[in-house]
């Protein structure tokens, strides 16, 4: 077996590991292979409108990976039929941070991509049992959050840790989100840009504040002395649901593919 039939084989039982769709160029396509850098490039959300509050983030991190990238319209996993690349790596991103931030790379075959799926460091391999913590994994959640939300003379410190697990073993915790691109011989870059805003915009703080010991139907708190409260928003609650939501379905990052600089 030669050095690319080494390789395409490594592939083949890691990509089984990872889904219960083909495994990635196991069909023996001949499709030339590719290898490019991954990037993170977050959008550091300044002020947060949430509702009638306003929100600041001191805070905020996710691990990212791996992703599994498909030629078919969805990546889930009953669905893809060819899985086209790979990034197995998983990273944890600042995501107050502006600057570009290292993934990995990709590894696979060139050739159009239109759908991903991936986790956010969480996996349930078809060879595990259980959903499995990485260590990029922030205290090993998929997401740290940690800021203040204000309404008038009101402040609400609250500290979120986020759980994005698979549902299924074998599955990803964003089964499929929509991807366009055609990867050839010339040299690209893929970005993976996060909004941390928008999953931050979809909490309840009225509700939050209201279980924290406040009034969430309140008003602005002029004239008033105001409230300091402080909320956990921990697995299970309806916030941390919320921000589940947003990062699985309503807000996932957006993949640009663009040529390598």
């Amino acid at each position: 077996m030669n050095a690319r039939n080494d390789r395409l084989a490594a592939r083949c039982m890691l990509a089984l590991a990872l889904s219960a769709a083909p495994a990635l160029g196991c069909a023996g396509t001949g499709q030339p292979e590719v290898s490019y850098l991954a990037v993170a490039e977050p959008a550091p959300p300044g002020e947060i409108a949430a509702g009638a509050w306003t929100v600041v983030l001191d805070e905020a991190s996710v691990a990212f990976g791996p992703v599994q990238f498909c030629a078919a319209a969805s990546g889930s996993a009953t669905l893809c039929g060819t899985a086209i690349a790979e990034l197995l790596s998983i990273a944890r991103v600042d995501l107050l941070d502006p600057g570009p931030q290292r993934l990995g790379r990709v590894r696979g075959f060139e050739g159009e991509i239109r759908s991903a799926s991936f986790d956010y460091g969480i996996h349930w391999f078809l060879t595990e049992a259980a959903p499995v913590r990485s260590p990029e994994a922030p205290g090993g959640h998929s997401a740290h959050l940690r800021g203040r939300a204000t309404r008038g003379a009101d402040v609400l410190d609250f500290v979120a840790d986020v759980d994005a697990v698979p549902q299924f073993q074998g599955q990803r915790a964003v089964p499929s989100v929509a991807a366009a691109a055609t990867v050839g011989a010339e040299p690209v870059r893929l970005a993976v840009r996060f909004d941390v805003g928008a999953w931050v915009a979809r909490v309840d703080f009225d509700a939050l504040a209201e279980r924290a010991g406040g009034d969430g139907a309140g008003g602005d708190g002029a004239g008033g002395d105001g409230r300091t409260l402080r909320a956990a928003i921990a697995p299970g609650s309806r916030a941390h649901n919320a921000l589940v939501i947003a990062m699985t379905a309503q807000s996932p990052p957006e993949l640009v593919w663009s040529r390598s600089p």
